[in-house]
């Protein structure tokens, strides 16, 4: 009887072992989805420190190339309008960006002890390379490309840089700067296969409406249908496809065409056929025209009957220092009247001035004729 009760206590252990064996067993395969998605998780975040680690090593490395460029070189370097324009950018819109993904630490020591420019900086900067490119008749593509002149030389903008340029105009509402940099943008964003910064149907809604406003129905339309192209179901491009139908078939109707179809209008493999308006709007600077060519001018070769009447002479005007070491006077236009001095004034001298004059540096401003008070005007530094 003893021997059937150790038997039936072996038994009923046996059973308790087993069983508690397969409970923990069961447990752990539980616990091992727990460290399949923990893995998932970690992978995850794993990637995207690496791309925030790329963003900020990738900015890193635009701007050590920019202080290679500039550090002692800064005058030259800056007298690009678009390295200016480019440095003040990633001192602002790019810097913004990068500062979300570095540590508090870095934003807060540069933010307290350094000083950065304004976006009122960076959208001055976009305005005064336009007003430059207005200037001296610049081709877009050219500033794009890097080749102001022979003198000024810079590095390729990208299509996104491409884009902002024309983002700043268009919320400006100069749709004239707007179309070319656009198109400029779409023109680089076709070169660039692997580019991800800017979308290409943004930048074809910004042209759209851009051409539409300088007077371009039939290039806004054949535009818009390459949005639509893209994107069937893009709500405004669907929208602004029927405004723009409708503009031209009252154009037709109004130029007296009896039968102003749809099949007219131009296909947008026909974009190049398009005759394309893009005036520039009236500024209300009468004597805009005149400074500009003003400015023209100095690049440019004067006739030969002109430059012969030009002339260099020392000039003294009887004064009793100037006797001694009079004044290197070189003529460089005769209409309007316009001379170069040489050596006035010393190396030293220059950069003293420079010293004690940049704490004093401010935005210019002008009167304004109706109310009497100072304002900033856009068209001065």
């Amino acid at each position: 009887m003893f021997l059937i009760y150790v038997a039936y206590f072996l038994l009923i252990k046996s059973i308790f072992v087993h069983s508690e064996l397969f409970t923990s067993t069961t447990h752990l395969t539980h616990l091992l989805n727990t460290e399949i998605e923990l893995s998932k998780q970690l992978e995850t975040y794993l990637k995207k420190e690496y791309e925030r680690l790329d963003q900020v090593e990738k900015f890193l490395n635009v701007i050590k190339d920019e202080i290679r460029q500039a550090q002692g070189n800064g005058d030259y370097y800056f007298g690009n309008p678009v390295n200016a324009y480019l440095f003040i950018k990633h001192l602002t819109v790019d810097w913004y960006t990068v500062e979300e993904t570095v540590s508090v630490e870095i934003s807060k020591t540069m933010g307290d002890n350094w000083l950065f420019p304004s976006f009122e900086d960076y959208t001055g900067s976009a305005v005064g390379l336009m007003r430059l490119q207005d200037t001296y008749k610049l081709n877009t593509s050219d500033i794009a490309n890097g080749e102001i002149s022979s003198n000024f030389k810079s590095r390729k903008l990208s299509a996104l840089e491409c884009y902002d340029l024309g983002r700043i105009a268009y919320t400006s509402g100069d749709f004239y700067h707007t179309l070319m940099w656009m198109q400029e943008a779409l023109d680089h964003l076709n070169t660039e296969p692997n580019n991800t910064a800017v979308n290409k149907i943004n930048i074809l809604d910004h042209l759209a409406y851009a051409t539409s406003q300088q007077g371009n129905v039939e290039h806004a339309l054949a535009v818009t249908e390459q949005i639509l192209s893209l994107d069937p179901d893009h709500v405004r491009a669907r929208n602004n496809k029927d405004h723009y139908e409708e503009l031209i078939r009252n154009k037709r109707l109004t130029a007296g065409d009896d039968a102003p179809t749809l099949d007219l209008f131009p296909a947008m493999d026909k974009l190049d056929k398009i005759d394309i308006k893009n005036q520039r709007p009236q500024d209300y600077l009468e004597e805009r025209e005149r400074y500009e060519q003003l400015c023209r001018q100095n690049e440019s070769k004067l006739d030969p009957k002109r430059a012969a009447k030009l002339f260099c002479r020392y000039r003294h005007n009887n004064h009793p220092y100037l006797l001694l070491r009079p004044a290197k006077e070189e003529q460089l236009l005769d209409q309007p009247a316009l001379y170069l001095f040489h050596d006035i004034i010393s190396d030293k001298d220059i950069e003293e001035v420079k010293r004690l004059a940049s704490p004093r540096l401010q935005r210019a401003i002008v009167r304004d004729s109706g109310s009497g008070t100072f304002k900033a005007a856009e068209y001065r530094t």
